[in-house]
């Protein structure tokens, strides 16, 4: 059975600049976007790195949250992209795809199980999908992505690298 994912923008875009969605398509068949996430990466990034690629990427659909006032609460202290993620996938109960220690420390209060780059880099290496998580993440790091040296070590470690 297929794994639900809901997707925030910042893995979408990582993975984007450094040319690697395929991995993420890889590992989850199907990736739910929310609009404003949607919007934050192809309206507002237009010409920028992913904007094209998510666009065009057949394997991610765009879902609405239904629970708008649960969205607005959530604006008080989340992007408009983090806010619908968050509740579209409490809603789908879906796992959520996020990067953002805050984003990730709310979603948990929420039930919501996560996944991350990292995560989604240790899965391709388990499923044989990718040779190196190491090398795939120098790429990564070289394209913008940002993690702690602790949990870059740690993923590291888990892996055998």
């Amino acid at each position: 059975m297929a794994i639900t994912v809901v997707a925030d923008s910042s893995p979408l875009i990582s993975f984007a600049r450094a040319k690697k969605l395929h991995i993420i398509r890889n590992v989850y068949e199907e990736i739910i976007i929310p609009p404003q996430v949607y919007n934050e990466i192809v309206v507002k990034g237009k010409r920028k790195p992913g904007a094209e690629e998510i666009q065009k990427a057949s394997w991610i659909r765009i879902q609405k949250p239904k629970n708008q006032f649960e969205v607005e609460k959530l604006k008080a202290r989340f992007d408009p992209g983090e806010s619908e993620a968050m509740i579209l996938a409490v809603e789908l109960k879906a796992v959520l795809l996020a990067d953002e220690g805050v984003v990730i420390k709310e979603a948990r209060k929420r039930g919501l199980e996560i996944t991350s780059t990292l995560l989604i880099l240790e899965e391709a290496k388990n499923k044989h999908l990718i040779k190196s998580v190491k090398e795939e993440l120098d790429n990564l790091i070289s394209n913008g992505f940002r993690a702690t040296a602790e949990l870059i070590r740690n993923t590291l470690q888990k892996v055998g690298e």
